[in-house]
């Protein structure tokens, strides 16, 4: 029996959308040619993949014993693709990177206008999320991560560290002084005197409000959103104050911040720039990381 790259796809859409529509609108196709691939696919199997209802499609047992190997289909997919891509001669075409949202901010956006002069035939795409993106199955080309990677498929360019402390501003910052010496507060404020603006669902796992969680009784944030440009407005606002890198960029609505003195120092941020390996030599991907090295080793001088 030959099983097709296209049965594989189609199969693992609907099983990682959960949903016929969602994986014919994910590989650009209709619906009734998605159901008829599957039947189709059944028929040839002898089994059902699927199980319909109101919750969506469910893998069915059998389905299921079939998923890992629809997964290792897609990555040799990915892996075939990627040596094809190597075979250009001259960096272009689009490169996506996921990042945290605070270094698709800072360090990304900003980069993006230099490598617009440097490599002209390049363009960005910038994925800021908190959650790490599959760059075993293609999602992205390069990654800036907070923790080394552990796959095998995946490697380590550079890593670098950033100094970081609790940014607030100016007018947040005379408030807090002003209440707590009016309540006879002497030396640095505790975690717990702090207005603390963080992650709210589905991000409460996301550093740093574990760590406030853990030390400060109750917890209960001043203010949360689930996206980071809310959260830098709110600190700008005078909301509160937030862990953020202490180099904020010039120009930028950080820029105003001033740090908190808490009267010890913040354990440094570390970040690595991961790839994986097939992609390391594709040009237009080893040029944008270069780029990207190029601007981490900056921080690592300061």
């Amino acid at each position: 029996m030959h099983i097709t790259w296209e049965d594989a796809q189609t199969f693992l859409a609907i099983a990682e959308e959960r949903s016929f529509s969602a994986g014919a609108r994910r590989l650009g196709v209709g619906q009734p040619a998605v159901s008829r691939r599957v039947a189709h696919l059944e028929e040839r199997l002898g089994c059902q993949l699927f199980s319909r209802g109101k919750q969506g499609a469910e893998l069915t047992d059998a389905g299921a014993r079939l998923l890992p190997a629809a997964e290792q289909m897609a990555r040799w997919a990915t892996e075939f693709e990627r040596l094809a891509q190597g075979a250009e001669e001259s960096p272009t075409g689009v490169v996506r990177i996921a990042a945290p949202p605070g270094i698709a901010v800072d360090i990304l956006a900003p980069l993006a206008a230099t490598a617009r002069v440097r490599l002209p035939d390049i363009r960005f795409e910038v994925l800021a999320s908190v959650e790490h993106v599959d760059l075993s199955r293609g999602s992205a080309d390069l990654a800036i991560r907070t923790r080394p990677p552990n796959e095998p498929e995946l490697m380590t360019l550079i890593s670098a560290t950033t100094e970081i402390g609790v940014l607030a501003s100016a007018d947040y910052v005379a408030r807090l002084t002003n209440r707590l010496e009016s309540a006879g507060h002497v030396g640095p404020p505790a975690l717990a005197d702090i207005d603390w603006i963080t992650w709210t669902f589905p991000f409460e796992h996301v550093e740093p409000r574990p760590m406030l969680e853990r030390v400060i009784p109750d917890f209960r944030p001043a203010f949360a959103s689930d996206n980071f440009l809310v959260l830098q407005s709110a600190v700008v606002a005078g909301l509160g104050a937030m862990i953020l890198d202490r180099r904020t960029r010039p120009g930028t609505p950080l820029a105003g911040l001033v740090e908190i003195d808490l009267g010890f120092e913040l354990p440094a941020s570390e970040f690595h720039l991961v790839c994986a390996k097939s992609m390391q030599y594709v040009p237009r991907v080893r040029a944008v990381a270069d780029l990207i090295v190029e601007e981490l080793d900056k921080y690592r001088a300061e």
